[in-house]
């Protein structure tokens, strides 16, 4: 017995001894697996300070540095520093393993005067590498000034409100031009600016570009440091658009709006220094401002006149390429004419040039090919027409030259591109060299297929029988007029029904709101299993307000979270499903625009689900 009992305190010393062998070996692993990790040197400063204040500003890289050279500091007068400190820290999650290191060079700065001072770059050797970090504009206001608090600056010994400056926070709309042609592109850029803590964004209303082709840019932008009317800004590119004129006049770009939420941190009037273990302290404060973009107006000019014929709207600078691969085929088999239109312009909104073929051949559907990305303020790349034909008749033809036609901004005159004319060899035997069958060898171009147009004369006795009843007049014909008669009224009623219920739009609307909707959470369903959170809270927002907008008969643009809620109360819904349904647009709108929050989305998308087919039931 007591064998066993050692045995098993051997065994579970040599358990616990391989475990720590293991944590060991883990831990080495982390360590040879940071020397490989990528290095990052970067700069972290207020954006803005006042005049006199102490500071902080930190250089922190995830390497430890052979050598740093820090910047001149021209300026500001240079309190203290640099500080070394360094930290470290390994996770096993699920068996990954990841270790972090940290080094940050810390100095304390004080501003002399006012203006935007910029910090240039610092610099590091890391394995004999140099890495720097990029230039910091700071701006020094006045004692008045609205600079951002730091941790070393002094505290007023009165209460602070919590307030913001008129131009702390600023939503902007640039437009690369205000003066083009008609099917020119314009690019429209919505621009966060910020000197707050800003938490997120709500309510957000996009323009409806009236008179405007839309094509929507992709935005990945983290933010950066922007001097807006000589202040330091934090700029976000909330949204961006390429909008494509559609008619000559004066246009205009609606505004876009969006509520902001900023915390403002404030000081309260401190006695002594055991107020800030009873309130005393600083104490942060979420306060709501609504932004809206000023209209933008575009003037947009007429194309010339004179435009040569086939001039189809094109506007931009483009090449022309194409022609058929094999000029020599045989009749009844087919052939593709392709052309490809290339360059910069408004390619999306292009047609294909009209391609004139001999009578003989036979034309399809056109097949369109896109290959787009944005350059600048336009779109380039190509956009290729695949026209199939099949030849039916041998000879010699000749496919007439296509001529394309555009409008330059450039030079601002037409130009016309060409592909010459072709000529094809059709030849009258197929693929395996036998004689094409049903069709009569020869130069001409008609087409005559036997036993089709004129039947062989019969020759011999004919066989003859007298039909001793007839269908017309009979019991099965009347019945069968009985019946078509009968299906004819029942279907002019059904048709009546129908045209009277199509008819009544508001009523269409209403009945097809859940389905809409619904196709649309699904679409929201495929975005969450591929972990596309963009897409997902994008299809979100759409299914919530487009499902409102049906049922309630109220455009989109119109549409907002008080006249949803002062609509569903006239319609006696219980107030607690109305306010989960104002949340999920809420949540939803902020997650998409924050994506640091703490929303889940199955919660949200097995609460839209539930909220709609409850509202369906009730309204």
């Amino acid at each position: 017995m007591k064998s066993n009992v050692f045995m098993k305190k051997q065994k579970g010393i040599v358990s616990c001894n391989m475990k720590k062998v293991l944590l060991l070996i883990i831990f080495l692993f982390a360590l040879t697996i940071n020397s490989f990790a990528q290095v990052t040197f970067e700069i972290g400063a207020p954006n803005a300070v006042e005049v006199g204040s102490a500071f902080k500003v930190e250089f922190k890289s995830n390497a430890k540095p052979q050598d740093f050279l820090p910047p001149d500091f021209k300026g500001f007068n240079v309190i203290a520093g640099p500080t070394i400190s360094t930290g470290q820290s390994v996770n096993i999650i699920n068996g990954s393993v990841t270790r972090e290191e940290s080094y940050t060079y810390v100095f304390v700065l004080q501003a002399t005067e006012t203006g935007n001072v910029t910090i240039g770059p610092a610099e590091i050797t890391v394995k004999g590498e140099k890495y720097s970090t990029k230039s910091r504009i700071i701006e020094v206001v006045s004692g008045g000034g609205s600079a951002e608090p730091s941790q070393n600056s002094s505290v007023a010994s009165q209460n602070q409100s919590a307030t913001l400056a008129s131009d702390d926070i600023l939503l902007i709309a640039n437009v690369s031009s205000r003066n083009v042609y008609k099917g020119q592109p314009v690019r429209v850029t919505f621009k966060l600016l910020t000197r707050a803590s800003l938490r997120g964004i709500d309510n957000v209303k996009m323009p409806a570009f009236n008179n405007f082709w839309t094509q929507e840019i992709d935005v990945n932008d983290n933010g950066k440091q922007e001097t807006y009317n000589n202040k330091v800004y934090e700029a976000v590119v909330l949204k961006e658009y390429l909008l494509y004129p559609q008619q000559a006049g004066e246009l205009v770009v609606e505004p876009m709006s969006i509520t902001a939420l900023a915390q403002i941190v404030t000081q309260n009037r401190r006695q002594s220094i055991f107020d800030d273990f009873f309130g005393g302290g600083p104490s942060v404060q979420q306060i709501r401002k609504d932004l809206a973009t000023q209209p933008v107006r575009i003037n947009v000019k007429e194309l010339p006149a004179g435009a040569p014929v086939g001039f189809n709207g094109a506007v931009g600078n483009f090449a022309l390429s194409g022609g058929i691969a094999e000029t020599e085929i045989a009749a009844n088999q087919s052939g593709n004419y392709i052309i490809t239109i290339s360059g910069t312009g408004n390619l999306p909104t292009v047609n294909a040039p009209k391609v004139t073929m001999p009578s003989s051949f036979e034309q399809y559907s056109v097949r369109t090919n896109e290959d787009y990305r944005t350059q600048g303020n336009n779109i380039s790349g190509s956009k290729t027409f695949t026209i199939p034909f099949i030849a039916r008749a041998e000879g010699r033809f000749t496919i007439d030259a296509v001529n394309f036609t555009f409008f330059n901004t450039t030079t601002e005159q037409y130009e016309t591109v060409t592909i010459p004319a072709v000529s094809m060899n059709i030849t009258g035997t197929g693929q395996e060299g036998q004689s094409t069958p049903g069709i009569i060898s020869g130069t001409k171009e008609d087409l005559r297929i036997l036993d089709n147009d004129i039947r062989y004369i019969r020759t011999g006795s004919p066989d003859l029988r007298t039909r001793r009843s007839f269908f017309i007049w009979s019991l099965p014909y009347f019945l069968t007029l009985f019946l078509l008669l009968c299906g004819f009224i029942c279907s002019l009623i059904y048709l009546r029904e129908k045209i009277e219920f199509n008819s009544n739009t508001k009523l269409v609307r209403n009945k097809k709101a859940q389905k809409i909707a619904l196709k649309r959470l699904k679409n929201a369903e495929k975005n969450m299993l591929a972990k596309n959170e963009q897409g997902f809270y994008e299809e979100m927002l759409k299914a919530m307000w487009g499902y409102m907008s049906d049922k309630l008969d109220i455009p989109v643009a119109e549409l907002s979270k008080d006249n949803i809620k002062n609509e569903l109360s006239g319609r006696g819904i219980d107030e607690v499903l109305i306010d989960r349904y104002i949340k999920i647009i809420s949540d939803s709108e902020f997650a998409r625009y924050a994506p640091v929050s703490d929303i889940t989305i199955g919660d949200i998308y097995n609460s839209a689900v539930d909220t709609i087919s409850k509202l369906e039931a009730k309204i």
